[in-house]
């Protein structure tokens, strides 16, 4: 049943985590030095592997666009959170909402769908070396990333498009610090079903299928490398399953639950997780164990030094 109608809503006001200003001020030292992290961390990481010609291999290739992918997630949703808990209160347009929505709905679905293609590559390395050139040729590796970006961009923007074509009318705060799907849908004054259903079907599927293709592939990697005894290749293994297992407990806790179960602090504390620290950790995660990025940043600073010395 749609609500009575009243003065249209053009703009959201965010309640963010809490009206307290002292906690408003401690969380803003906490989520700042986090997010200039993760900033830095994937930005130097995709200037690297497109600097440095011994990481322009598949599995690096796709690590340099899951750094973009994370930039623009955390970009997307950071800088705006800052600036609430800075200023104690914010407000966005419906444009604005309506953008940042798509931007991160967008990043947050490719990235599922590049993890599928980095655990694929991870397969046919470590499963089947002596065909590697043969399963992963460079046509195929730009076009999983095509394919990644276009299933996110599709799902952003039918999520986006869809929830703000309903009527905001009656209330204009959203209890959140940015614009996600869930909250901004309990705001509209109109039957949202479809949009449920939407989400549901859309999210459903790209998430069901790229975690059971990911499990798939560190599932045969893990049988391969435990026969071999390769301590070493079972605990990258297990930090990038822990990586994805974090990522998609708190995707399908946000997307993939039955309406009306939406639950306002609990929620926000889940998004942090993918919105703030996923992004910043998965440099760690992914790279900095890795002994070629070690070895890259090496040379590099190395030749900045000599650089320098040579001045």
């Amino acid at each position: 049943m749609a609500r009575p109608n009243s003065t249209r809503v053009t703009e959201f006001i965010l309640l963010g985590f809490t009206s307290r200003r002292d906690i408003q001020l401690l969380l803003f030292s906490i989520f700042l030095p986090i997010y200039l992290l993760g900033l830095v961390g994937n930005l130097c990481l995709a200037i690297l592997i497109r600097a440095e010609r011994s990481l322009h291999m598949p599995m690096y290739y796709f690590l340099s666009h899951l750094a973009l992918m994370d930039l623009c997630s955390c970009c997307t949703v950071a800088p705006k959170m800052l600036s609430g808990l800075l200023k104690g209160h914010d407000t966005t347009p419906i444009p604005a909402c309506a953008l940042q929505m798509f931007f991160f709905a967008a990043a947050s679905d490719a990235e599922c769908c590049l993890l599928a293609a980095m655990a694929y590559d991870r397969y046919a390395a470590i499963c089947r070396p002596l065909h590697y050139g043969t399963a992963m040729p460079q046509r195929l590796c730009r076009l999983l990333v095509v394919v990644s970006y276009a299933a996110g961009a599709a799902s952003g923007a039918i999520h986006s498009s869809m929830a703000f074509r309903l009527p905001f009318c009656g209330a204009r705060t959203l209890d959140h610090f940015f614009c996600d799907i869930p909250p901004v849908l309990a705001l509209a004054c109109a039957n949202t079903d479809l949009n449920q259903l939407l989400l549901l079907a859309v999210c459903g599927a790209i998430q069901s299928v790229t975690l059971v293709a990911i499990m798939a592939s560190y599932g045969m990697i893990l049988c391969t490398v435990g026969r071999a005894g390769s301590q070493r290749a079972v605990s990258t293994c297990g930090s990038h399953l822990t990586a994805v297992g974090v990522l998609y407990g708190t995707l399908i806790f946000m997307y993939l639950r039955p309406d009306g179960t939406y639950a306002p602090q609990t929620d926000k504390m889940a998004s942090v997780f993918y919105t703030v620290v996923i992004p910043t950790l998965n440099p760690a995660i992914y790279s900095l164990r890795n002994a070629d990025v070690k070895q890259a940043v090496r040379r590099r600073f190395g030749k900045e030094r000599c650089r320098a010395c040579c001045f």
